[in-house]
């Protein structure tokens, strides 16, 4: 879940702050080539700009909500996962039965190391769940292993809950041996966790002291001086001294010196990009 605890807040706020520059960039820069560098063109422009703003901020409020609930979903599903990388063998191979059983009408027969067995229709199933981290990827062994155990289960078929990656020529192998085996990739189990377990609050507030929490060497320096971050930088450096050339406003050399400054020491710093 790392990902989701990169982003502090003033990252947040230059991103919004990028992308509201850009509009208004956008609307005077139609309008100068409209009618060229005049009053007229520059008053239609940040007025354009302006209701692109409002547009803006009316389309994140309505879709708040949808974006929370997306967000939860994702958050509950990764914690979930987590939970299952670290528990023990049998109480993945349920769990992944039950998260299976959301989708499919499946009876659940008895948990062993191997996988859970289960009723399907009219064939007997061995879910297993391979506890592996989201880096790794599943190998012709880990298929050869579970084809062996549906054999020694006396199941028809196998059904494999890989915690990492799949290729397609890994899927693909799956389904044409001897004992055919069913991959269910990492994304179907997220989204089957995370509409059986949505984040709560509780979860949430954890959350927010994660990334609360001090980098381990740099500080808050070295994360606002990372590499990853120059690019931006630079971006919105650029695109405020370019609404000073068009517009003579003050209120935007400053904010872009400072953008280009920290532009130039991230791409000459040493900080790398955090995990938390």
């Amino acid at each position: 879940m790392e990902q989701y605890l990169r982003k502090n807040r003033f990252g947040t706020w230059m991103d919004d702050l990028g992308l509201r520059v850009l509009i208004q960039l956008l609307a005077l820069g139609w309008f100068v080539w409209l009618w060229g560098l005049a009053l007229p063109s520059v008053t239609a422009g940040m007025a354009l700009g302006v209701m692109g703003q409002m547009a803006l901020t009316l389309y994140r409020r309505c879709t708040v909500v949808r974006r929370e609930r997306a967000l939860r979903y994702r958050l509950g599903g990764e914690m979930m996962l987590e939970d299952m990388l670290l528990a023990p063998a049998r109480q993945a191979h349920f769990q992944a039965a039950l998260l299976l059983g959301e989708r499919y009408p499946l009876t659940m027969l008895r948990v062993t190391d191997d996988g859970m067995l289960c009723r399907y229709r009219d064939e007997t199933l061995l879910i297993a769940c391979l506890r592996m981290p989201p880096e790794c990827e599943l190998s012709v062994g880990d298929l050869a292993a579970c084809q062996r155990a549906c054999r020694e289960q006396g199941a028809s078929r196998g059904v494999v809950c890989p915690l990492g990656k799949v290729t397609p020529k890994i899927a693909a192998r799956a389904e044409q041996g001897r004992v055919p085996l069913r991959v269910i990739r990492r994304e179907t189990l997220l989204d089957l966790a995370g509409q059986c377990s949505p984040a709560t609050d509780e979860q949430l507030i954890e959350l927010g002291r994660r990334r609360r929490r001090p980098a381990a060497s740099g500080g808050w320096l070295n994360s606002l001086l990372r590499r990853d971050k120059a690019a931006r930088y630079m971006l919105y450096g650029t695109a405020l001294m370019l609404l000073y050339v068009l517009t003579g406003s003050p209120m935007y050399p400053g904010p872009g010196a400072v953008c280009l400054t920290l532009g130039v020491f991230s791409r000459c710093g040493t900080g790398e990009e955090s995990v938390l």
